[in-house]
C-alpha cells in the first residue's frame, strides 16, 4: 500500500474547517480537509427547506471572502452551502470529499488513533499518517505531535 504523510488534517469541510484551510494556506502548511459529505456545504443543503441563517449575511462570510448577499438578508441553507463550495475552491483548499471512517463506528466521522510521533486515520481515501489534527464539525479542537503552528 503507497502511505501518504502529511503533516496537519483538518476533520469537516464546514465553515470552520474552511477557516482553517484558509489560514493554514496563508501560513504555507501542508494540509487536507477531510469532509464526510459529497460536496462542500451539503451538510447545509441537505437540511429542512425552510432553513435560513439566524445572522445577516454582513456577519456570515469567512475570513477573505464576503457572503454574497444583501447586507441584512437572511440567507437559505442553499446559499451558504454553495458559499461553502465556492470558497473552498476560490481558495483551492485541498478538500476530500466523501471521506468516511470504516472501522464500523457508528460515526460520519473519521477515527483518528495515536501512533507514537503520529496519528493514524481510518478512512476511505484519508491520508494515513500525520502530525496535526484539526477536529472542525462546530468549532476546532486541536491535536498535536509536536510543535506548534
Amino acid at each position: 500500500m503507497n502511505r501518504e504523510r502529511i503533516n496537519t488534517v483538518v476533520i469537516g469541510g464546514g465553515q470552520a474547517g474552511l477557516s482553517v484551510g484558509y489560514h493554514l494556506q496563508r501560513k504555507g502548511v501542508q494540509f487536507v480537509i477531510l469532509d464526510a459529505s459529497a460536496r462542500v456545504g451539503d451538510a447545509w443543503r441537505n437540511r429542512w427547506d425552510s432553513l435560513r441563517l439566524f445572522t445577516p449575511a454582513k456577519f456570515s462570510g469567512l475570513d477573505g471572502m464576503r457572503f454574497p448577499a444583501p447586507p441584512n438578508s437572511f440567507p437559505t441553507k442553499d446559499a451558504m452551502g454553495d458559499y461553502l463550495e465556492r470558497y473552498a475552491g476560490h481558495f483551492q483548499l485541498p478538500v476530500r470529499s466523501g471521506v468516511s471512517q470504516t472501522s464500523g463506528i457508528p460515526t460520519t466521522w473519521p477515527v483518528v488513533r495515536r501512533l507514537g510521533t503520529t496519528y493514524m486515520l481510518d478512512g476511505d481515501d484519508a491520508p494515513p499518517r500525520f502530525g496535526v489534527v484539526f477536529r472542525c464539525p462546530v468549532s476546532c479542537a486541536i491535536s498535536t505531535v509536536s510543535g506548534s503552528l
